[in-house]
């Protein structure tokens, strides 16, 4: 009788802890449920394209400061005040400083100084400068060059600690200091293999993270003795391949087949520009459009040349797109460079699998070029009960986003880890060079957050 008193006994307390049991797991299930049942709607803002001048850096329109360095003269800084009053629109500056008054031997220390001082005030705007030493800014160059190439490669080693100083606000070193008006033409200097040597030698001495220039593709491929031009590749570090860019009005204006591809592959990694080119067929509002974009130009001289200018302020660019009836210059001006447009962004996000949601950016670059210059791109999340910001960098090379294409940019939400609320989503595109904020080619308002892109709401 005991036993069996016993036995009723062990199964009780096995009944009970059954049920314990099953309560528990209920509980423990219950709360796992509850957990995965998080949900999260994100409301896009309107991604409209503006056709607003975005001036950013490192494209546009540039103007031409001569300065002629002697010992018998002092570089004067309110000329740059002066020069900034008349020149408040555009980021770019083409600096070309005349050496010819040491053509005979070194640089005088007074003559050094003030070249620091020329690039020391220039730093001090918010310019990027496109920097040209040269012996001659009329052409007449075969008198005012150095004799024997000695001096020039002198100069370059003189100038090159004072360039490395302020590397951070020079865009591109254009040419190799001879050449008509330093523009790598028409010297008695230069031979295939003097170009390749003078150009090699600039590089050594300068920072590799800047650009230099050449008048034209034939010109590039004899200085890096190739022939053809490498594939496009982006480094901190860039060899002089990927150094090298192009300047002149020939990038403008008629090419050989050869040659305009050989240009429009350079101009994938490296910055080209230079004179508007005095071309009858620039007159033609498809053709010129068709041509820049091509060659993917990123910046033009804005004095030069004024027929085509002038013609370009006079015509009305007329399409269904954002830009429908601009002027073809101020058409020509949105587009030189880089341009940024926000096209889509919507998330995904699995409520019961427990898997983070993903949000999907699409931007396209509708400008000519690449930027050659390398940004922070970030997603920012605000919420807005307690203010807290969360910065999610997004794993992307902005020089890799190519002209007239759209890339797809998609970045992982932990949105079961973030509080629950209302969160104010902002696209944060910013040089970290210089801390600016990319500007993009929307209508939506840029804040201090960079541009508010959505809501989303976690529940």
């Amino acid at each position: 009788m005991a036993g069996k008193i016993k036995k009723k006994h062990r199964g009780l307390r096995f009944l009970c802890g059954l049920i314990l049991f099953l309560i528990a797991l209920s509980v423990i299930g219950t709360v796992f449920l509850l957990r995965r049942n998080v949900t999260a709607t994100f409301t896009p803002v309107d991604y409209a394209e503006s056709n607003e001048t975005l001036a950013n850096p490192y494209t546009g329109w540039y103007h031409t400061y001569e300065y002629e360095i002697s010992d018998e003269t002092s570089f004067d800084p309110s000329t740059v005040d002066y020069a900034l009053v008349l020149d408040n629109s555009t980021r770019l500056c083409l600096v070309r400083i005349n050496l010819k008054n040491y053509a005979a031997g070194a640089i005088s220390d007074h003559g050094l100084a003030d070249i620091r001082a020329i690039l020391s005030t220039w730093s001090a705007t918010d310019k990027q400068m496109i920097l040209r030493f040269c012996y001659d800014t009329t052409g007449d160059n075969s008198i005012s060059e150095p004799s024997d190439l000695t001096t020039v490669y002198r100069h370059m080693e003189q100038v090159t600690d004072i360039i490395n100083d302020y590397a951070a606000h020079i865009y591109q070193l254009q040419g190799i200091f001879v050449g008509a008006q330093g523009e790598t033409l028409s010297s008695p200097s230069l031979t295939d293999a003097t170009l390749a040597d003078l150009t090699d030698y600039y590089a050594s001495l300068t920072d590799k993270s800047l650009y230099l220039g050449l008048h034209d593709a034939g010109q590039y491929l004899q200085a890096i003795g190739q022939t053809s031009v490498p594939p496009t590749l982006f480094t901190s570090d860039k060899t002089l391949f990927y150094r090298l860019g192009l300047f002149s009005d020939s990038l403008t204006s008629a090419l050989s087949n050869a040659e305009a591809e050989a240009t429009s592959a350079i101009a994938s990694f490296a910055p080209c520009g230079g004179s508007v080119a005095a071309d009858p067929s620039l007159a033609d509002t498809a053709t010129a459009i068709q041509m820049l974009q091509a060659r993917h130009i990123s910046y033009l001289n804005a004095e030069q040349t004024e027929s085509t200018l002038t013609s370009w302020k006079s015509q009305t660019y007329t399409s269904s797109d954002a830009y429908n009836g601009l002027t073809l210059y101020d058409y020509m001006t949105t587009h030189l460079g880089y341009r940024y447009v926000l096209r889509d962004a919507a998330l995904s996000f699995n409520t019961w699998k427990n898997e983070s949601g993903s949000l999907t950016l699409s931007i396209e670059n509708v400008g000519f070029s690449v930027s050659y210059m390398p940004y922070d791109v970030c997603l920012l999340m605000r919420n807005q009960d307690t203010e807290e910001m969360i910065t999610l960098p997004l794993d992307t090379d902005n020089r890799s986003w190519n002209p007239q294409e759209t890339t797809t940019l998609k970045q992982s939400l932990a949105l079961r880890d973030y509080d629950k609320g209302t969160y104010s989503l902002y696209l944060l595109v910013q040089n970290p060079a210089s801390g600016e904020v990319i500007k993009l080619g929307n209508t939506m308002p840029l804040t201090s957050n960079g541009y508010m892109i959505g809501s989303l709401v976690i529940e």
